[in-house]
């Protein structure tokens, strides 16, 4: 999603709108319950990363991910 939006230049406060529409099975279901949560101007970008990351990944994948990820 980071790739799309720098190389489509998507407005920052577009994002949350854009990526919640390419949820699909049980992300979708959480955003549901969420959504209501993220209205005005704390619907930021990072935090809904960080709201999607606590749900969606344990701290163990992430750490698998980062010693995986080519630096």
């Amino acid at each position: 999603m980071e790739k799309m939006f720098t190389v489509i230049e998507v407005p920052k406060e577009k994002k949350v709108d854009i990526a919640t529409f390419y949820l699909i099975g049980e992300a979708n279901s959480w955003w549901g319950t969420m959504k209501d949560d993220f209205v005005g101007p704390e619907c930021t970008w990072a935090k809904f990363l960080d709201e999607l990351r606590a749900k969606f990944y344990t701290a163990t994948i992430q750490c698998q991910k980062e010693r995986s990820s080519p630096n």
